[in-house]
């Protein structure tokens, strides 16, 4: 019984034991990694990733997936930013980004819970119609040199800390507190595990699920946000290849496909896992080709994981 609760344990933080042995081992044999500017690099990149992935997380955990993050990203970083460039005051453009993100996340949750697409029709509809919209809106071309005020919240300071760091872990915190503490948090990971049952509990089903996809929305906007002020620029290509990224960090983070299992903080370590490995390549200048190929082994790892956690769990019920 001890060894079990012990294994159960490890494979429960499993994404942090792997990252600190990562972080330890390339403290000695990779040059220039261990120091505060590159680890300032790394979790500047992972900011805007960190920032889609809680969006995703929190569909996974409702038993659902969200493949529109990044078309939702790169529709929000357009419209904001354009609004911005004609003259629209601050405030008001990203409101609009916000809004847009989060009506996005709602034509999802509708068409999963309303019109009954799964979720990988529903939001690949909205995958490609999103992305084309922000191609169309401005005709393939990137929108150049936005005012510093915009883009505070992706290049900005505070204390010599990076704003987007301080965002990321004020959102992580914040959402972690949501899940853990709220009836709503609850009733996402009872959806997640068993919609029958916690239809029968009384839990608006509908509901739930819809939210979850508007507040993924309203993430990836975000998200959108940060970036377009992080390169004082906004194209409709942004964020190309993100869902896998999200994905892939939440999956290697424990969050399970199945929905019902996992946590934010769990999540995190996946985004980070993936932003080191991807620092310590370019800082062994290996092909970023090859990136891929390492993070689909990562998430089969992951996926077997979760396979030993569930068998653990119906060995030990």
């Amino acid at each position: 019984m001890k060894r079990r609760e012990f294994l159960k344990t490890v494979l429960d933080n499993s994404v942090w034991v792997i990252l600190s042995i990562f972080l330890i081992f390339n403290a000695f044999y990779t040059p220039r990694f261990f120091t505060v500017l590159n680890l300032r690099n790394i979790l500047i990149h992972s900011s805007i990733l960190g920032i889609v992935v809680i969006g995703e997380s929190l569909c996974l955990l409702s038993g659902h997936f969200d493949l529109s993050v990044e078309s939702t990203l790169a529709l929000a970083a357009v419209v904001g930013s354009l609004l911005v460039k004609n003259g629209m005051g601050i405030f008001t453009s990203i409101l609009a980004m916000l809004l847009s993100g989060g009506m996005v996340g709602l034509v999802n949750g509708m068409l999963i819970r309303k019109v009954g697409l799964n979720a990988f029709v529903a939001t690949l509809i909205t995958y490609i119609g999103v992305r084309g919209t922000a191609l169309g809106i401005v005709e393939g071309k990137t929108i150049w040199n936005l005012p510093p005020s915009f883009c505070f919240l992706g290049a900005g300071t505070i204390w010599l800390f990076p704003v987007q760091i301080l965002l990321l872990i004020g959102l992580y915190g914040v959402f972690h507190l949501l899940l853990i503490t709220t009836r709503f948090g609850r009733h996402v990971y009872l959806v997640g595990d068993n919609q029958l049952a916690a239809r029968i509990s009384g839990i608006n089903v509908d509901r739930v699920v819809v939210s979850v996809f508007v507040l993924s929305g309203f993430l990836s906007a975000f998200a959108g946000l940060v970036m377009a002020g992080r390169l004082n620029s906004a194209s409709p290509l942004f964020g190309t290849g993100m869902v896998f990224e999200a994905m892939s960090a939440a999956i290697i983070g424990g969050i399970s496909l199945r929905g019902g299992v996992g946590s934010l903080p769990m999540a995190l370590g996946g985004v980070l896992l993936l932003s080191s490995i991807s620092n310590v390549l370019n800082l062994h200048a290996v092909s970023p080709y090859w990136i891929q190929t390492i993070r689909a082994i990562m998430i089969l790892f992951a996926v077997v994981l979760d396979s030993l956690k569930r068998r653990l769990v119906r060995y030990e019920e």
